[in-house]
């Protein structure tokens, strides 16, 4: 199951509700002038964590007191300078930060209603993006300047479970004039048992007119309804959707990426990347159930974690195991490379591209080698050291590229 939402809504539904503590940095926020070029939020217990700025050339240590306390599974994004938090499992609000290199200031906050789950950001343009309301069933268009609704689509006639009155939009990927939007389609945020196969709108920008809807039966689950992308648009014009099929959770069903063409409106019926389908050598059973908290490079490559069953316990303890392994997926050719980069927690397993293939990623950690982030170097074909490159107070949760 997936680690992050079981992780969350089980161990933590005493806590899920609260949100932010403050507009601003603490009293502590460093008087140093930081040139960030990373944003993240990490966790110190099951109820609190902070929104941070990561200098990747300079820090090597991350400390929460220059942060904003938010919840630990806020959603975090970033776009034209400014910083969004989701609310996800952590409440119905959105906010909106500027960071001047020395401290966080609340510019706008949206209110989406209670029990919404807002979780994806789409951004279309500096003025206006979509947002996600995983459980409430609706895609909500935004402008950005200050954080208000200018348009609501219900999306509850394309939910195809029983009763069901929300097909849990996940994820999305703007591809010329058209959003392309996956929809998870299950049956509640703590089971995940599907309830149709993989599920996408095709929505026209401009009218916000829901214009196609494709289904699948090769996979399900269609995208992340965690605050991640799981939609990707390659340099081809190729969108790749990622279907997490449960979590693994359910026998039957398998997860892995299905591919809309360019200029194709369909899911390609000769291509599907399955992940159970992998050969996983030197892990126990040889194998993966389904790809988490993928970072999409360029050029069909994406840096990602695999989730080894071989590697739980029994029971599985969701806040410990070490169950999460560091790949590079080559999306156009189907293969699955392993980086030397320590097995990690759930909870604690984001990853961000960085500087294109070029460069290398890095991956948050808790390992036994220590809690923080950990640069993959591609070039050299390993991390550049066994401990982490950027410790982190407590632990990263989510990371994301920032460019002021």
């Amino acid at each position: 199951m997936n680690i992050y939402f079981k992780y969350f809504s089980l161990m933590l539904i005493a806590s899920i509700f609260i949100s932010g503590c403050g507009s601003d940095s603490g009293p502590g926020a460093s008087a140093e002038l930081k040139d960030a070029d990373l944003m993240m939020i990490t966790r110190i217990d099951n109820s609190t964590g902070f929104l941070v700025a990561v200098d990747t050339r300079n820090d090597t240590l991350i400390k929460n007191s220059s942060g904003v306390e938010v919840a630990p599974e806020t959603g975090l994004f970033t776009h034209n300078g400014f910083i969004y938090t989701t609310g996800s499992l952590a409440g119905d609000k959105i906010i909106k930060y500027s960071f001047n290199g020395i401290k966080f200031t609340k510019e706008a906050e949206l209110i989406t209603g209670e029990n919404t789950l807002p979780s994806s950001l789409i951004f279309v343009d500096n003025e206006k993006a979509y947002l996600t309301l995983v459980t409430g069933g609706e895609l909500l268009e935004l402008n950005l300047s200050n954080l208000t609704i200018t348009n609501r689509i219900d999306l509850s006639a394309y939910a195809l479970g029983t009763d069901d009155t929300s097909p849990e939009p996940s994820s999305g990927v703007i591809r010329g004039d058209k959003l392309f939007l996956a929809l998870a389609q299950v049956d509640s945020v703590q089971t995940f048992q599907c309830q149709a196969g993989a599920s996408l709108l095709i929505i026209d920008i401009a009218s916000n007119t829901i214009e196609k809807h494709l289904q699948d039966n090769r996979t399900c689950s269609s995208g992340d309804m965690t605050p991640n992308k799981g939609l990707y648009l390659d340099s081809n014009g190729d969108v790749y959707i990622r279907n997490t099929a449960g979590y693994g959770f359910h026998p039957g069903k398998i997860s892995g990426y299905l591919r809309i063409l360019n200029g194709e409106e369909d899911f390609d019926p000769t291509y599907f990347f399955s992940i159970p389908a992998l050969n996983i050598p030197d892990v126990p059973g040889n194998e993966a159930a389904y790809s988490y908290r993928d970072s999409y490079a360029e050029n069909g490559i994406a840096y990602s974690n695999l989730f080894i069953p071989g590697l739980s316990s029994n029971p599985v303890d969701y806040a410990n195991d070490k169950n999460y392994l560091a790949y590079i997926l080559d999306l156009r050719n189907q293969t699955a490379t392993a980086l030397q980069v320590g097995a990690t927690a759930g909870w604690s397993a984001d990853t961000v591209a960085f500087n294109g293939t070029g460069g290398g990623a890095y991956f948050g950690r808790v390992t036994a080698a220590g809690v923080g982030l950990y640069y993959y170097d591609l070039a050299l074909g390993t991390t550049l050291t066994d401990s982490p490159n950027i410790n982190v107070e407590g632990g990263p949760v989510w990371v994301v590229n920032y460019n002021r």
